[in-house]
């Protein structure tokens, strides 16, 4: 696909840290998108400058309304400042 489009181009589903990275040192994307891992790691940049571990996210909690859970409720790295 890449070599079809010559626009931006952004490259998502089942990326990690180091895939991500390897995506867009190979020139096969732009930008990479991290959307689970977005919601369960609201400081995702962060974590990845800092290699940390990261929050697991809970696919139940995808697109429910009610209980709202998992969207806002991930905890933020400590600060070690």
């Amino acid at each position: 696909m890449r070599k079809a489009f010559n626009g931006t181009f952004i490259v998502a589903g089942g990326y990690d840290r180091e895939d991500g990275n390897k995506a867009i040192a190979e020139n096969r994307a732009d930008l990479v998108a991290f959307g689970r891992w977005f919601l369960s790691n609201p400081d995702l940049p962060k974590r990845y400058e800092l290699d940390a571990p990261l929050n697991k996210y809970n696919r139940e909690t995808f697109y429910t309304s009610d209980p709202v859970l998992g969207y806002t409720d991930y905890p933020f790295l400590e600060d070690s400042s």
